[in-house]
């Protein structure tokens, strides 16, 4: 019994501290998840206004120092910042802005220090193709296995 006890303490004290997963910026920083309303190319930095889930409005900026990570419309991953092509950065905003793309970036207040899109990736389509694919081979797996007992029953009366 006293085994018993000391398996569910440690269980529990394995699983308790689990449960407290917080995403937390730095104390300078503040993270907004939201869509592009905006953006605008001044100066090699770009002006971006990002509306989040709330409906608060943020004008904030893209500069040389901002980590960009987007998707293509081809699905990869594209990762840098605005230093070597700032219109290439601004196209690929563009696309996420027309696809309603929701993006999450952290700021300082002014300039955006992290810039990433969500991936696009849906796993309801992805377990739908799952299912139909497994329902699929299931049917073909049990019709074969149906098609060879009646031939072995076929067989064993022939004898």
């Amino acid at each position: 019994m006293n085994k018993i006890k000391y398996l569910i303490i440690i269980f529990l004290a394995g699983i308790i501290p689990m449960n407290y997963s917080v995403i937390e910026a730095q104390q300078n920083e503040n993270i907004v998840n939201g869509f592009i309303e905006s953006l605008e190319l001044v100066d090699n930095q770009i002006n971006i206004s990002v509306i989040d889930n709330f409906g608060n409005r943020f004008n904030l900026n893209i500069v040389n120092s901002t980590e960009i990570g987007l998707e293509t419309q081809s699905g990869e991953r594209w990762v840098g910042n605005i230093k070597e092509d700032p219109n290439y950065v601004l196209e690929l905003l563009n696309e996420a802005q027309h696809s309603l793309e929701p993006v999450t970036l952290t700021h300082n207040g002014a300039d955006i220090i992290t810039l990433v899109s969500y991936e696009s990736s849906n796993i309801k389509n992805n377990l739908g193709y799952l299912a139909a694919s497994f329902i699929f081979l299931s049917i073909l797996f049990f019709g074969y296995i149906f098609i060879i007992n009646n031939k072995l029953q076929i067989l064993s009366k022939k004898k």
